[in-house]
């Protein structure tokens, strides 16, 4: 189980057209339906609500070191 501790995230992805649309009742994190996870060049983030592309992070062949899988 992960740590509070363990929590380094500072900036959050949003799909910006979701966003814009959001209740001011929900918190982005309550409101966000993202998809995300490896693809064939790098990682990618997708919005299931507005089903587009929210970033998609090309690794440009590098590998980088992952936690993946543990915990």
């Amino acid at each position: 189980m992960t740590k509070k501790s363990d929590h380094r995230i500072q900036l959050y992805f949003h799909c910006k057209n979701c966003m814009s649309r959001k209740p001011a009742y929900r918190s982005p994190q309550q409101w966000a339906q993202l998809d995300i996870g490896f693809t064939d060049v790098g990682v990618q983030v997708w919005c299931r609500r507005c089903d587009m592309n929210v970033v998609h992070i090309d690794f440009q062949g590098q590998q980088h070191p992952t936690t993946v899988g543990e915990g």
